[in-house]
């Protein structure tokens, strides 16, 4: 199975494709008081401008939204995941993008999966700390899982979990 992209963020311009395809009002809010949760799943080769995806939109209740990305052979490329989405960008997909960029610098290899739990923005001054957390091979690709946590303060703003495919 091949990878969406190399060691380079992605995670914006999926939120850009699930905005574009949600009905215009379609918002998604996390419960009072819950960290704001995306969770991205990536299984096919990034899509060139002739590919064409198909989005199916599943809104699980006010509080969760998927959306299903396949292409025109009804295979699955990607799925989004959220407890909060608006369709444009916020703090919270900007802390992210931070996550995101903070884990492609440090870890190399084709991300396969990138889940963020963000509870406050994360600030330029924030501190970041990652760790690997295992290798192991998976359909006979070497894989590897890395965590990441942002604080400021010794407090905990956002934590994010990806998966990356190991280069040969």
């Amino acid at each position: 199975m091949a990878a969406l992209i190399s060691s380079q963020p992605c995670t914006a311009e999926i939120r850009r494709l699930c905005a574009d395809a949600l009905p215009d009002g379609v918002v998604v809010a996390p419960q009072p008081g819950a960290a704001v949760e995306q969770d991205f799943l990536l299984l096919r080769p990034h899509p060139t401008a002739d590919d064409a995806l198909f989005p199916r939109i599943h809104r699980l209740d006010d509080h969760d939204l998927l959306i299903r990305f396949r292409n025109r052979d009804e295979q699955l490329v990607f799925e989004f995941w959220t407890n909060s989405f608006t369709g444009a960008a916020t703090q919270d997909d900007r802390s992210a993008d931070l996550l995101e960029r903070h884990c492609a610098e440090q870890f190399p290899g084709d991300l396969r999966r990138f889940r963020t739990r963000i509870r406050r923005a994360v600030p330029s001054e924030a501190e970041f700390t990652s760790s690997l957390q295992q290798t192991y091979v998976q359909d006979g690709v070497r894989m590897t899982d890395v965590t990441v946590t942002c604080t400021l303060d010794g407090d905990v703003l956002a934590r994010a979990w990806a998966t990356y495919a190991l280069p040969d």
